[in-house]
């Protein structure tokens, strides 16, 4: 947000310790503004000749004098979906000279991905008063976002005096961006369009499989064959090795526009398949991708790399309840938040490696993988051979472009 805002040369304020803020944007920090002022008139001049205010629900929380000082005439909330109402509701209740404090609200989330983190049971969470259930509090697990949407929501949809809905996206391409928009958002999805999003066809610079397949598939999935040995069911060295494999071609791909920040990211579901990944990455010997960004999904959300590389790792079946354990049904169609949020991290190629046998068994990864499977991008190839990039792809298959355009 900070990032947008200097860019846009729109000056504003950062609340918050200088811990959490970028080295870019301290000088944009209020202790950081107020440090020369000598009164308090001062600080409230500062105070009140700025228009714009950053900061995190928890840093406002710390400064409820700033809200009794300052009227606002909106407060726009990002990733609101995640944010419980004891987190918020204190902020938007505070009040200046006898007034709201904040004049206007505007929520933005999507309750399609994931939630906010929360330990307590459904039994712990669920709320009996009669006046909380009456305006649809019911659960203390649930955003104040997701509780006034499904206020809101008729028969014939959402009311739009209140609510609507944002159907353009300036991330996915739109190869990447299908799948999502027709399983979780039925259809709705839709590219802004932005330069990267409707690439057009160039030559794989590379004979090396992983790197055609890179250059010639927005979207592809790569069959894992089962470890012969393993110490945990949550490492999984094959798809490890794999993986390190994609990274390497990405990055010899990227070239001198490789960037740690911005150009691959790995998302797994367990912490442990986080080492593995690291440490087959490191046996290429390039000292930059060790620290290229390897999470899991619930880390990932709210960034975005150019390569994502999603590995599944599960090698028993009931591990599926984990990998598939946010999932909700809104209106006939399972969504599967886990599955969306990693999807959608990527903006000009995504990478999908996993055990199908496995994958199958959930009715949202086997429609997946057919769909990859009907556009080309469907591979099974042994590990030794997939490394090496000792293979080819599908007959047919058209190369993609990938702009560089922002190196």
């Amino acid at each position: 947000m900070c990032g947008k805002l200097a860019e846009d040369g729109i000056d504003f304020l950062r609340v918050g310790s200088e811990l959490s803020c970028s080295p870019l944007y301290r000088r944009h920090l209020l202790a950081t503004r107020v440090q020369d002022c000598r009164t308090a008139c001062q600080v409230r001049g500062v105070v009140a000749g700025t228009r714009v205010f950053c900061g995190t629900t928890a840093s406002l929380n710390a400064c409820p004098w700033l809200l009794t000082l300052k009227h606002f005439a909106l407060a726009i909330v990002d990733e609101a979906s995640q944010i419980l109402e004891p987190h918020i509701i204190g902020l938007l209740s505070m009040q200046t000279h006898g007034e709201p404090s904040i004049g206007k609200v505007v929520l933005i989330g999507d309750h399609k991905q994931l939630p906010a983190v929360v330990q307590q049971t459904a039994r712990e969470a669920a709320v009996t008063d009669e006046g909380l259930c009456a305006i649809g509090l019911t659960d203390c697990r649930n955003s104040l976002f997701e509780r006034l949407l499904t206020r809101f929501r008729t028969a014939s949809g959402y009311d739009p005096r209140f609510v609507y809905v944002l159907t353009r996206q300036g991330r996915m391409h739109e190869q990447i961006a299908e799948f999502p928009s027709l399983a979780f958002y039925a259809g709705w999805l839709q590219p802004v369009p932005l330069s990267h999003q409707k690439g057009q066809p160039h030559a794989c610079p590379s004979s090396n499989g992983i790197a055609r397949m890179l250059t010639s598939h927005r979207l592809a999935f790569v069959c894992s064959e089962p470890p012969a040995l393993s110490t945990s069911t949550k490492t999984n060295d094959v798809e490890a090795r794999m993986i390190a494999a994609i990274v390497h071609q990405a990055y010899l791909l990227c070239g001198k526009h490789f960037d740690v920040e911005r150009s691959i990211g790995v998302i797994v579901p367990y912490r442990n398949q986080i080492s593995a990944i690291r440490n087959a990455v490191d046996q290429y010997g390039i000292s930059v991708l060790h620290d290229i960004c390897i999470d899991t999904v619930e880390r990932f959300q709210g960034s975005q790399r150019d390569y994502i590389i999603y590995g599944f790792t599960i090698q028993q079946h009931w591990q599926l309840n984990f990998l598939a354990g946010n999932t909700f049904m809104e209106d006939g169609a399972w969504i599967d938040r886990k599955l969306n949020v990693a999807m959608t991290r990527a903006r000009l190629q995504l990478t999908l490696v996993g055990n199908p046998h496995l994958l199958a068994r959930n009715t949202t990864f086997r429609q997946l993988m057919d769909f990859v499977r009907a556009r080309g991008g469907y591979l099974q190839v042994p590990e030794a051979r997939f490394c090496q990039g000792d293979f080819s792809m599908p007959a047919g298959a058209a190369d993609i472009s990938q702009p560089q355009e922002e190196g």
